[in-house]
C-alpha cells in the first residue's frame, strides 16, 4: 500500500511539473511591438559594466545584422515567399531570416514578426524615400545583439541537453563570479565553432527546410578540419574582441591570405609589318609576373 502511495505522490508530482512547465510556456510572454521586444533584451544595461566590449560590438557587424542585409531579406519574403513558392508571410517563414539576423523576434507575437517582414520589404523597395527610411529606421533597432548569443542562442547547439534559456541567465566561457551583477553560466559550447556555425552555415529551420545563405561551415569542417587545422572561428574572428572582423576588415583579410609575386624582366623584339621593313627593330622592354596567393584561412575565400 505505502509503494502504491508513494507512487500516486510521484505520479502527481510530475503531472503537476508537466502542468507548471506546459502553463509557463503557453504565457511566455511576446512582444507587440519593436520597442517592446528591444525592451525585453535591452542591451544597454550591459553597457553599465561592460563598456569596452559593448562599444566594440557597436563597431561590428552584428550590430546592424537587420538593415545590412535588407536586399537578401526582401528577395525571400517578396520573391521567393509571394512569388516562387505563394508561400504567406508567416512568423515560422520570417524566422528563416530573422533566428539569426535578429534572435530576440523569437519572443515577438505572431502579428509583430509578420510586421517586422514587410517593414523589411519596405525598407529595401522604398529606399531613399521617406517611408522606407522609417521602416528602416525602426529596422535598426534589431541585430545580433548580447542576449542573443549570451541567452537565446546560447545552448542551442544542444537544446536537447542544455533546455531552454533561463531568462535572465547570462551564459559565457567562465563560470559564475562574486563581482557580477548578474546570474552567469558557464557554457563551453560558446568557445566552439558549432557556436558560430548555427549561423554562418546551413540553417535548418524549424519545419525541416535547409537554408544556405553560405558555406563556410561546410569549407570549414569537410576541408581545414579534415586536413587536421584546429582552430575556432572564435581563435581568428574574436581576436580583437566582440569586433568580429571578417571579409570588410582589411587586416584580417592581409593575415587570411599569403602573396607571392615574381617578375622576371627582358626585352622584346617585336616582327614588323611588311609595309614597315624598311623601319628599325626596335627592343621593348617586358616583363613575365607570376603572382601566387595562399589561402591562410580556415574556409575557402571569398565566402560569407
Amino acid at each position: 500500500m505505502k509503494i502504491l502511495q508513494l507512487l500516486s505522490i510521484g505520479q502527481a508530482l510530475l503531472v503537476a511539473l508537466f502542468l507548471g512547465v506546459t502553463s509557463s510556456s503557453a504565457a511566455e510572454k511576446q512582444a507587440e511591438t519593436i520597442d517592446e521586444l528591444v525592451a525585453m533584451f535591452d542591451d544597454a544595461k550591459c553597457m553599465e559594466c561592460h563598456e569596452e566590449t559593448h562599444n566594440e560590438w557597436k563597431s561590428s557587424w552584428h550590430s546592424r545584422a537587420v538593415v545590412s542585409s535588407l536586399k537578401g531579406m526582401h528577395n525571400f519574403i517578396a520573391i521567393g515567399l509571394k512569388k516562387e513558392w505563394n508561400t504567406p508571410l508567416t512568423k515560422a517563414q520570417i524566422m528563416k531570416c530573422l533566428d539569426c539576423h535578429a534572435p530576440t523576434v523569437k519572443y515577438a507575437s505572431e502579428k509583430l514578426a509578420v510586421e517586422i517582414g514587410n517593414m523589411i520589404v519596405t525598407a529595401h523597395k522604398m529606399k531613399g524615400t521617406a517611408e522606407g527610411d522609417k521602416a528602416k529606421k525602426e529596422l535598426a533597432k534589431l541585430n545580433v545583439g548580447c542576449l542573443s548569443c549570451h541567452n537565446i542562442k546560447a545552448g542551442a547547439v544542444a537544446r536537447g541537453l542544455h533546455g531552454e534559456p533561463i531568462p535572465g541567465m547570462i551564459y559565457g566561457p567562465q563560470g559564475e563570479d562574486a563581482d557580477d551583477a548578474h546570474e552567469t553560466e558557464e557554457l563551453v559550447d560558446i568557445t566552439r565553432a558549432s557556436f558560430c556555425m548555427q549561423c554562418h552555415g546551413k540553417y535548418k529551420a524549424a519545419d525541416g527546410e535547409t537554408i544556405q545563405c553560405n558555406t563556410l561551415s561546410g569549407s570549414y569542417q569537410n576541408t581545414y578540419i579534415a586536413q587536421g587545422g584546429s582552430k575556432t572561428c572564435q581563435d581568428c574572428h574574436m581576436k580583437t574582441g566582440h569586433t568580429f572582423p571578417g571579409g570588410h576588415d582589411l587586416d584580417i583579410v592581409k593575415e587570411g591570405l599569403g602573396l607571392q609575386v615574381e617578375i622576371i624582366s627582358y626585352g622584346h623584339l617585336p616582327g614588323t609589318l611588311k609595309k614597315k621593313l624598311k623601319e628599325e627593330k626596335k627592343w621593348i622592354p617586358s616583363a613575365v609576373v607570376n603572382v601566387f596567393i595562399e589561402n591562410k584561412t580556415g574556409h575557402r575565400v571569398p565566402d560569407g
